[in-house]
C-alpha cells in the first residue's frame, strides 16, 4: 500500500486586526473635530505666495512650478468642481482635508501605541481596561490636535497650499510601516508604504 505523506506544516494563522475599534473611533472624533476647527478659520479668498498660481493649476488641472505637484493637482482639481464659494475657497478646502485626514492617522497610530506600550510595561499590565482605553484616546486625540493646531500645519491648512497632502502621504507611509513591522510576513503593507513614499516624492521633495 501506498504511504500517506507527511502532513505539512500547519497553515499560517493570520493576526488579528492592529488598529481596534477603540483606534478608529479616536482616529474619526479626532478628524471631525479638526476639520471643523480647519473649516471655520478658511481662508476666504487668495492669499499671499503661491495661492494665486497654485488656484489656477487646480483649476485647469495644470502643472504649476517644479516639481509640479501632479498628485496634489489631480486631488485638489476634484474640489474645484463644488458648487459653492470662488474657486480658491475650494482648493483651501482639500487643504482642510488632507490636513485633517494627517491629523486622524496621527491621532489612529499613538492610541493604538499607547496600547502596546502599557502592554509591555510590567507596572501597567494590572491597569483596568477602561482606564487603559481612556488613556490610548486622549493620547491619541491630544498628539492630533498638537499636530493640527500648531502654528506651521493650521495656515497651511487653510490655504491654498500643496503641505497637507504631503503631510497626509507621510503618515500613509508611516501607517503601512507599523502595519507591516506588526505583521512582518504581509509584505503588501511594505509594498504600500514605498507606494506612499513615492506619492510624497512627487508632491514635494
Amino acid at each position: 500500500p501506498a504511504k500517506t505523506p507527511p502532513p505539512g506544516p500547519p497553515p499560517i494563522k493570520p493576526p488579528p486586526p492592529l488598529f481596534r475599534k477603540l483606534d478608529w473611533i479616536t482616529f474619526g472624533v479626532t478628524t471631525l473635530l479638526i476639520f471643523v476647527g480647519y473649516y471655520l478659520t478658511l481662508a476666504p479668498d487668495l492669499t499671499l505666495e503661491d495661492s494665486g498660481e497654485l488656484a489656477v493649476g487646480s483649476f485647469y488641472a495644470g502643472v504649476p512650478h517644479p516639481p509640479g505637484y501632479p498628485v496634489w493637482t489631480i486631488y485638489t482639481w476634484l474640489f474645484t468642481h463644488i458648487p459653492y464659494a470662488n474657486v480658491a475657497w475650494r482648493v483651501a478646502l482639500s487643504s482642510a482635508v488632507a490636513g485633517a485626514f494627517a491629523c486622524g492617522l496621527l491621532a489612529l497610530m499613538v492610541s493604538r501605541g499607547s496600547s502596546l506600550m502599557l502592554e509591555s510595561i510590567s507596572d501597567f499590565k494590572a491597569i483596568e481596561r477602561r482606564w487603559e482605553n481612556a488613556l490610548c484616546v486622549v493620547s491619541g486625540s491630544v498628539s492630533g490636535m498638537l499636530l493640527a493646531f500648531n502654528g506651521f500645519m493650521w495656515s497651511q491648512a487653510v490655504i491654498v497650499e500643496v503641505y497637507t497632502l504631503s503631510a497626509l502621504s507621510l503618515m500613509g507611509v508611516l501607517c503601512c510601516l507599523f502595519r507591516w513591522i506588526y505583521a512582518p510576513e504581509q509584505r503588501r503593507y511594505l509594498y504600500w508604504a514605498v507606494f506612499w513614499f513615492g506619492i510624497c516624492v512627487t508632491n514635494h521633495q
